[in-house]
C-alpha cells in the first residue's frame, strides 16, 4: 500500500490560513486555501497566507483542490495563491464556489470551479465523499477521502446544530456509515475543545435580535461577518417583523448577500432598500446591516463611527449590535470600535453583554467533538483549526474515549504526518514560513523589514546625510542630520551637534574623499546608535545617506 503525507502549509497551532496538502508518490490534493490576520504589532501587514513554496517544484502532481466552506480563513487565499501555480480544478459546494467566483472576478483571475453535491467523485486516485455539516455559513462540508493509504476523514470547521436556521442538519447517517467502513485518520476541528457540553444553536440569535430591537429608538444597526448568512437571515427576519426597512452597507456584505440570494441560500423580504436611500427613511423604521464587525480599518462601520461615511451616521438614539466575536488577532480593533461607539453616546450590544446569546459559536464544543470521534471510530486522530492549547485539550477528550495518547497527534509548526500500511507516524519536517501580504506585495516583507518598521514606530528614525561632489568624489560641507519621530530638532541642537561630530570622526581621516562608502556608512551608523543610546536610552533606526550632487 502506498504512503500518504499530510502537510499543513498554513501551519499548525493557528486558527486561520487553513491549507492542507495530501500527497502520494504521484499526486497532490489540496484542501482549503485561506488567509490569516496579523497581530496588531506586525506593522503595515494586511494579511497572512499559507506558504506554498513546498508546491513550487511539484505543480505537475497537483490534481485538484477541495474547499470545505465559504469563510475567508478557508477560501480567501485563492486569488493570491492560484496565480502562482499551474491551473487545476477547484471543487466546492454551490455557495462556496459562488463566493470564490466573486473574489476571483474582482481580481480578474480565472479559476476552474467544479460545483459538488453529496455524491462521491474522483480526483485522480482520490475518491471524495462530501458530507453535509452545520456551521456558521451555509453549505459547509466534511470530506471522507479514500486514498491509496487508507480512508481519511477531513473534518474542518463544524458543529452539530440541532436547529439550524436553514433546516439542513448534519448528515449523521453518512458519517456513521463511513465510520463503520473504517477510518484510518480523523482530522477534526478543535477550536472549542475547552468548552464543555454542546455549542448553542445559531437559531437562538433570533431571540436576542428580538430583545435588542424592542429597545431601539433610532436605527437598528447590526454588524456581522459578511459570510455569516444565517445571522444575516435572522437579523433581516426580525427587522422585517418589526416593520423596518433593511439596507446592506459595505462591499463584502452587499456582494455576499447578493450571491447568497441568487443561489437560494438567503430569503429577503420586500422591504430591502438601496443604500443611498438610507437617509430618506425614518430611523425608527430602518435596519442597517453593515460590514466591519472585525473593526477593520476603512470598513463601513469604522467610517460611520468616525463620522466619515457619506451614507450613514451613528446617533445617540440608534443601537449598534455586534453579532460576532473577534477573530484571533483582531481583538484590539474590535474593542476600539466598541469603545468609540459608546463615546458617541449610542446604545450598544456585544457578546460580552449578552452571555453567548449574541454570538453563538459555529464550532463544536467537547460533546460534539466526542460525538464525531464516536461516529467515525478512527484509528488515529489529528486535531486542527485551533491554537496549541486547543489541540492539547482535544487529545485529552480523545483519551476519555479510550484513545491512547500516542494515537492523537499534535503537530508543531513544520511537522507533517505520514500514513502507511494502516498506521500513522510523524513524517519529515517541511519548513513553513510566514508569508505576509503588504499592499500588492506577497512575501516581499521579511523579518528584517518588520524589525525596521518596529524600530521606527517605537523610537523614530535619524538620517545622517553626507553630501559628495559627483564629479570628483570630494566631501561637501559638514553632515546634515534629519530626525523624524525621535527628537524635535529645534530643541535638541546639542544632541544634533554631537551626532555631526561623531560622524565627522570617520570622514576626517579620508582627507575629503572616501573610497569605501559601504564600510564607512556602517561604522557611522554603529557609532551614532551607541551615542544616542547613551544620551537617550532609545534605539532609533539610523540611516546614512550619501548624496551626490
Amino acid at each position: 500500500m502506498s504512503s500518504l503525507k499530510i502537510i499543513p502549509l498554513g501551519g499548525m497551532g493557528t486558527v486561520t490560513k487553513n491549507m492542507f496538502v495530501y500527497e502520494t508518490d504521484r499526486e497532490i490534493l489540496i484542501i482549503d486555501c485561506g488567509i490569516g490576520f496579523p497581530e496588531t504589532s506586525v506593522f503595515g501587514i494586511d494579511l497572512l497566507l499559507p506558504d506554498i513554496n513546498y508546491l513550487k517544484d511539484k505543480q505537475d502532481k497537483i490534481v485538484g483542490m477541495l474547499l470545505s466552506h465559504g469563510h475567508d480563513d478557508h477560501i480567501a487565499g485563492i486569488p493570491y495563491i492560484i496565480p502562482q501555480l499551474k491551473p487545476f480544478p477547484i471543487y466546492a459546494s454551490r455557495l462556496t464556489a459562488a463566493f470564490v467566483k466573486d473574489r476571483c472576478r474582482d481580481d480578474n483571475i480565472k479559476v476552474n470551479l467544479q460545483p459538488i453535491n453529496n455524491q462521491p467523485f474522483k480526483i485522480g486516485s482520490f475518491t471524495i465523499l462530501p458530507i453535509k455539516v452545520t456551521h456558521s455559513v451555509p453549505d459547509a462540508r466534511h470530506f471522507a477521502i479514500t486514498t491509496p493509504a487508507g480512508t481519511i476523514y477531513h473534518g474542518s470547521d463544524f458543529k452539530f446544530d440541532p436547529k439550524p436556521v436553514d433546516g439542513v442538519l448534519s448528515d449523521f447517517d453518512t458519517i456513521k456509515k463511513v465510520g463503520d467502513q473504517g477510518i484510518t485518520l480523523l482530522l477534526s476541528d478543535a477550536l472549542r475543545s475547552e468548552r464543555q457540553g454542546t455549542s448553542l444553536s445559531e437559531s437562538l440569535l433570533k431571540q436576542t435580535f428580538e430583545k435588542e430591537i424592542k429597545t431601539t429608538h433610532g436605527k437598528f444597526i447590526v454588524t456581522v461577518m459578511s459570510s455569516n448568512l444565517h445571522r444575516v437571515q435572522q437579523a433581516v427576519d426580525v427587522a422585517a417583523a418589526h416593520g423596518r426597512s433593511i439596507a446592506f452597507l459595505g462591499r463584502s456584505i452587499e456582494q455576499n448577500v447578493k450571491t447568497a440570494q441568487k443561489q437560494g441560500f438567503l430569503k429577503l423580504p420586500h422591504k430591502i432598500i438601496y443604500k443611498r436611500k438610507i437617509n430618506k427613511v425614518d430611523p425608527k423604521k430602518l435596519c442597517v446591516i453593515i460590514a466591519g464587525s472585525q473593526g477593520q480599518e476603512g470598513s463601513s462601520l469604522r467610517r460611520a463611527i468616525a463620522g466619515e461615511h457619506k451614507l450613514i451616521s451613528i446617533n445617540p438614539q440608534d443601537k449598534v449590535v455586534f453579532a460576532t466575536e473577534p477573530i484571533p488577532g483582531n481583538e484590539l480593533n474590535v474593542y476600539e470600535a466598541i469603545d468609540n461607539v459608546l463615546r458617541l453616546g449610542t446604545d450598544i450590544a456585544y457578546p460580552e453583554t449578552n452571555d453567548e446569546t449574541l454570538h453563538v459559536s459555529g464550532h463544536a464544543s467537547a460533546d460534539e467533538l466526542k460525538k464525531l470521534i464516536t461516529l467515525t471510530k478512527p484509528k488515529y486522530l489529528l486535531p486542527i483549526g485551533g491554537s496549541y492549547r486547543h489541540l492539547v485539550q482535544y487529545r485529552k477528550l480523545a483519551q476519555t474515549l479510550g484513545y491512547d495518547k500516542n494515537k492523537v497527534f499534535i503537530l508543531k509548526v513544520d511537522q507533517t504526518l505520514e500514513v502507511a500500511n494502516g498506521k500513522a507516524h510523524l513524517g519529515k519536517e517541511v519548513r513553513i514560513k510566514k508569508i505576509l501580504v503588504d499592499g500588492l506585495g506577497i512575501g516581499d516583507v521579511g523579518n528584517i523589514v518588520l524589525s525596521d518598521r518596529r524600530q521606527m514606530a517605537e523610537s523614530g528614525i535619524v538620517i545622517v546625510a553626507i553630501l559628495v561632489d559627483k564629479n570628483n568624489g570630494q566631501l561637501i560641507g559638514s553632515p546634515e542630520i534629519i530626525s523624524r519621530g525621535f527628537v524635535f530638532m529645534k530643541h535638541s541642537k546639542g544632541l544634533i551637534n554631537q551626532i555631526k561630530k561623531e560622524t565627522s570622526k570617520y570622514l576626517r581621516s579620508s582627507k575629503g574623499k572616501v573610497s569605501d562608502w559601504k564600510s564607512t556608512r556602517r561604522k557611522i551608523e554603529i557609532a551614532v546608535e551607541k551615542l544616542l543610546y547613551v544620551k537617550t536610552e532609545r534605539h532609533p533606526l539610523i540611516l546614512t545617506a550619501v548624496i551626490k550632487i
